[in-house]
């Protein structure tokens, strides 16, 4: 599977998460041009929009440069989508004029390979158009390692993505994230009641106003105001896109209220025009319930998690996994 940051779907020049090296992937089209002596070399991405120009050998004409967007419609593309491994060389004659995108008006052939991504999926296409080649067969094989190169940097983008996905903090706020969370508030949970501390769980939610459309700003500005809010024993996280949660330690239930109403003031001071959503739960320290039913039990509070409106906005929220908070490293026992 590929890690949930990237969508093979979407563009790779859309998406600034994908730190590809086009620079790199560009060369590569230019070493393939000089050795075929071709007229344009390229490489295609399967995209939700269409096949899209990723990158492309330098050329005189402004044709087939980065970010051309063809329809998927054309049997072309379509023949392309499902070549097999080795790919294929084809005589554009074989199509009608009607067939084919203008751009290729006096391309006669293209030499193609296929382009996966790292769990099999078809990325797209690498294209040589009107390549020279006395023995196209024999000639073709000498995509291979241009075609492995190009997978092979897909798989450490790959690989790097659930890397980052491993570490405990947050790009976005420089918060906990849901792998932080998961490590450090059992063991505060456990801790905080060995003590004979008060728990609550806080959850947070921006949600739109008819002014104002949510954006990275806003959550890295609500993250500011929780961490500035909450002291140096509680635990906050960016758990999601949209949430935040926080395990506070507490004299009493009046202090989850107390965060709340603070965090709520100051963002309306700081932006007017964002509305918070906010649940929480609070348990004593005799309580011996598990994190992962405290946080359920708090975020099913929050009032865009009613069964009124999930079923209104067609909302599938995944149930928090208790397997993952119940680590038996954490066990107060050992603490």
């Amino acid at each position: 599977m590929l890690p949930d940051a990237i969508n093979p779907q979407m563009s790779v020049l859309d998406n600034d998460l994908l730190q590809v090296n086009l620079g790199r992937w560009m060369q590569q089209c230019e070493l393939i041009k000089s050795y075929y002596n071709a007229s344009h070399v390229f490489v295609l991405q399967m995209t939700h929009s269409g096949f899209e120009v990723i990158v492309s050998s330098v050329s005189e004409t402004p044709l087939f440069t980065s970010g051309t967007l063809f329809q998927r419609n054309f049997p072309l593309f379509q023949t392309l989508e499902n070549s097999n491994l080795e790919g294929d060389y084809l005589n554009l004659s074989r199509f009608m004029l009607d067939e084919l995108p203008r751009d290729f008006d006096g391309i006669q052939y293209i030499l193609s390979r296929p382009i996966a991504w790292p769990d099999g999926c078809q990325f797209g296409s690498l294209c040589v158009l009107n390549p020279h080649m006395a023995d196209p067969l024999s000639n073709s094989a000498m995509l291979e390692p241009f075609q492995i190169l190009l997978q092979q940097e897909l798989s450490l983008l790959c690989q790097n993505h659930r890397i980052e996905s491993l570490s405990m903090r947050d790009q976005e706020t420089g918060m906990l994230n849901h792998y932080g969370f998961m490590m450090m508030a059992p063991r505060q949970l456990n801790l905080g009641r060995r003590f004979g501390a008060h728990a609550g769980i806080i959850f947070f939610k921006l949600t739109e106003s008819t002014e104002n459309t949510l954006e990275e700003k806003h959550h890295r500005l609500l993250g500011n105001l929780i961490q500035d809010t909450i002291r140096t024993a509680d635990v906050a996280a960016h758990l999601s896109a949209t949430q935040f949660v926080v395990l506070a330690f507490i004299d009493g239930e009046r202090d989850i209220l107390h965060i709340v109403k603070r965090v709520e003031k100051q963002l309306e001071q700081q932006n007017p025009h964002l509305k918070l959503d906010t649940g929480y739960s609070f348990f004593a320290p005799e309580s011996t319930a598990k994190l992962a039913p405290m946080m359920e039990d708090a975020r099913g509070k929050l009032t865009s998690m009613s069964p009124k409106n999930t079923q209104t906005n067609g909302n599938q929220t995944q149930i928090i996994n208790a397997a993952l908070y119940d680590n038996p490293s954490v066990d107060s026992a050992e603490l």
